[in-house]
């Protein structure tokens, strides 16, 4: 069991550099907190591993952010979320939120929804998370699932408007479609709220309506608040700018480039540290 104090950081990981987008979310809400992202960049994608070698990554992540004194950890990875989650609360007293519950929360506190969208990468729609997650919360609805495997390289790269990615997110939007409407989508992946535009677009142009997306940043946020107000865990410290600490286990320059797109400024210095063995 660990044990924090409110003066220490939040710890956040993902496998890459699509938790950046959890991690602004994070910070919008908490502006008083201190945090320390790692990114896993020497084993991402965490998608084509099997259930138990995710399960052990996430682990070995945890470990190192709970060695530097994260009074709380946020799993903003939707894979490590589906399959790390139990794992990494096993191993500390302190708050753990991931991304797929609270996202779930979201949908079934919202009346009148009757069939919902997940996008999401091939891994985490093959693991039913979503709809198991769902069915946890409450929330009594049709679920339509379609995986999008080319909205992380276009998000990664850059391309987030334009024709291309709209061409992507129409052929996408229209196989979730295919089976009928959807009241509201959940963006499924860390990565997706990049091309949140060209989703927006394709769902008012497919269905004639605009569409509820629900992204996991926020509602991971929320469930984070929650949870340090519930362990009296809130920093005291005068509002201001939130600090982060980047760390990654490789390739620094790289995670710095690509993490500008994702946070719209500069990441600053980033750390490579070493975790458990791939």
């Amino acid at each position: 069991m660990t044990h924090a104090n409110a003066d220490a950081p939040i710890g956040v990981f993902d496998s890459g550099v699509g938790g950046l987008t959890v991690l602004a979310a994070l910070r919008a809400a908490l502006p008083t907190e201190r945090f320390l992202y790692l990114g896993d960049t020497a084993r991402v994608p965490y998608g084509t591993k099997s259930p138990a070698t995710v399960a052990r990554y996430a682990e070995n992540v945890a470990d190192v952010l709970l060695a530097r004194g994260a009074k709380a950890l946020v799993i903003a990875c939707n894979t490590a979320s589906a399959f790390g989650l139990e794992a990494v609360r096993a191993r500390t007293g302190v708050p753990v939120v991931d991304v797929i519950g609270p996202a779930a929360a979201d949908v079934a506190a919202r009346p009148g929804l009757r069939r919902i969208g997940v996008l999401g990468t091939r891994g985490t729609v093959a693991s039913m998370a979503y709809p198991r997650a769902l069915e946890r919360a409450g929330a009594t609805v049709e679920i339509a699932q379609q995986p999008c495997p080319l909205f992380v390289p276009l998000a990664e790269d850059g391309w987030t408007s334009g024709p291309v990615p709209r061409q992507v997110a129409d052929t996408y939007i229209g196989s979730l479609l295919a089976s009928g409407p959807v009241d509201a989508v959940v963006l499924g992946c860390t990565h997706y709220p990049l091309l949140r535009e060209e989703i927006d677009a394709s769902l008012l142009r497919q269905m004639g309506r605009h569409v509820p997306v629900i992204e996991s940043g926020p509602a991971a946020a929320r469930a984070l608040v929650e949870a340090l107000d519930a362990t009296k865990l809130r920093s005291a410290r005068p509002a201001g700018p939130a600090l982060t600490t980047y760390l990654v286990t490789d390739d620094p320059a790289g995670f710095s480039v690509v993490g500008e797109r994702f946070l719209g400024g500069s990441v600053g210095a980033v750390e490579h540290v070493s975790v458990g063995a791939a």
